[in-house]
């Protein structure tokens, strides 16, 4: 059985970890609270193109309004990922190109020959889109382009 003593050094202890845990987390968070507050003012009433490009870099935001120009609302496109290694960037097109329906068809490298690629492909998809990572700028390419291309690339 503990002594009355042992356990109130114990509760002690406990008590002055936590005073400890506070003195150190609370001027830090006030920090950067403070810090983002102060942001929210400086961009108050920025667009949210402004916003975008500020976030994603002007080039991917001028790609996504010409893609999303160039590709009707109710329209289809075969989305690719460029770059294998970031397994994101699809995914972020196809949000940033929505109500677009995205027919995603894996990467780039991994197509196959174009026969099969063309079986794979609804005829609504009349553009492919490739994603390449950390916010790249992302490419438009004609259906029948792409294909041209692909075919020369891969032999088949």
């Amino acid at each position: 059985m503990r002594s009355s003593s042992s356990g109130s050094l114990l509760a002690s202890f406990a008590v002055g970890l936590f005073a400890l845990q506070l003195a150190v987390a609370v001027p830090w968070a006030l920090r950067k609270s403070a810090g983002a507050g102060l942001q929210m003012i400086h961009v108050a009433g920025e667009t949210l193109s402004a916003k975008r490009a500020r976030t994603y870099g002007p080039a991917y935001v001028s790609a996504i309004e010409e893609i999303r120009r160039t590709i009707p609302p109710d329209g289809a496109y075969v989305l690719l990922n460029g770059s294998p290694e970031d397994v994101g960037a699809p995914i972020w097109v196809k949000f940033d190109l929505a109500p677009r329906r995205a027919v995603y068809l894996g990467n780039v490298q991994d197509l196959g020959n174009v026969d099969r690629l063309r079986r794979r492909i609804p005829r609504a998809a009349r553009w492919f889109v490739i994603a390449y990572a950390s916010y790249g700028r992302p490419v438009l390419v004609e259906r029948y382009k792409f294909m041209r291309q692909h075919r020369g690339r891969r032999g088949a």
